[in-house]
């Protein structure tokens, strides 16, 4: 199961970061700014999710 998790902490992790590249680079003439608004905030989820997979993980690993 931990190893699953971490699998999946990773794989997001790699997600996000490309997303916050993405976002760095785009200008108004190639996202709109509703596009560009609804983007931030899928990138704050995918760190809220982190941060759950994260805890979990610990969880996990201290329980054993």
């Amino acid at each position: 199961m931990i190893k699953k998790l971490e699998k999946e902490l990773k794989s997001l992790n790699a997600k996000r970061s490309k997303l916050s590249k993405f976002l760095s680079k785009q200008n108004k003439k190639t996202l709109s700014a509703n596009q560009f608004q609804l983007l931030k905030e899928q990138k704050q989820a995918m760190g809220k999710y982190a941060k759950v997979l994260e805890l979990r993980i610990k969880d996990l690993k201290e329980a054993k």
